[in-house]
């Protein structure tokens, strides 16, 4: 079996789960536990949000939730050795142990973001698409633009979409491809207002859940995207048929994010 620790948002936990499915397709390993007795420990309390997005059923491999004791000792963080066929699996050995699994099993603990080649996330979005729930929503004209505010406010992770990348954004949107209505999707509408109250747009705010923000991000045409995992998987899980989708260079201060989603263009302050 392969044990993937959940840990983060739903953004967080889908970069998590898409490791576990790559490592179950090279591996030929059947069975995946996701282990959520983590998200209880944040701040801002998470959840489990896989189910809501996706249907297991749909795939060739079982997968259970259920706490395990043996995820709580946190080993692949305390012993991340880079070697072929190792148990724990983190961002450190995870290249190595792709190209060279364990067929019996594995316990994952990180986030698998940095790690991965755009190779690898093509896979993820390709095995993601196949069990992902369709949203019935209708695709939209105008342009959505993601801001991400609250806690990256506070750590400081907003400072690499800073408002003169929204206001680049914008104007690559307005002026090379004809838009002036946005929408803005956002968990944060004050911090949101400070950004975009000093530009000339004609914007209102739409979505009232994570669900529906999720959703409503990948019906658009044009996209403009925060530097969240968030606003990522909902343009990379979204209808990517002629879309534009604009997003910044960085994960985080000092971080760059060397994958980019289909169709998109980067821009780095």
């Amino acid at each position: 079996m392969i044990i993937v620790r959940l840990a983060g948002g739903l953004g967080n936990q889908i970069f998590q789960f898409g490791a576990g499915l790559l490592l179950a397709q090279k591996s030929r390993i059947k069975k995946i536990i996701l282990d959520d007795s983590s998200l209880g420990n944040y701040d801002a309390k998470r959840e489990n949000e896989l189910l809501n997005f996706f249907d297991f059923s749909k795939l060739d491999i079982d997968v259970e939730f259920k706490n395990l004791s043996i995820v709580k000792f946190r080993l692949p963080k305390v012993l991340p050795l880079n070697i072929k066929k190792f148990l724990f699996v983190s961002d450190k050995n995870f290249q190595t142990i792709l190209n060279s699994p364990n067929d019996f099993f594995m316990l994952l603990d990180g986030y698998f973001q940095n790690c991965l080649t755009q190779e690898n996330f093509n896979e993820e979005i390709r095995l993601l698409k196949n069990i992902f729930i369709p949203n019935g929503l209708k695709n939209k004209d105008g342009c959505v633009i993601h801001v991400r505010g609250s806690d990256f406010v506070k750590l400081g992770w907003n400072s690499v979409t800073p408002k003169e990348y929204y206001i680049k954004a914008i104007e690559t949107i307005k002026n090379k491809y004809k838009q002036n209505k946005f929408y803005i999707v956002t968990d944060d509408k004050e911090y949101s207002k400070t950004i975009l109250d000093e530009l000339d747009i004609d914007y209102k705010f739409i979505g009232n859940s994570l669900h529906e923000d999720f959703r409503l991000i990948g019906s658009f045409k044009y996209r403009i995207l925060s530097s969240s995992t968030f606003g990522l998987w909902a343009s990379a899980l979204g209808d990517n048929n002629e879309r534009i989708v604009i997003g910044p260079k960085y994960w985080t201060p000092k971080h760059e994010r060397n994958i980019l989603v289909p169709n998109e263009i980067r821009i780095g302050f």
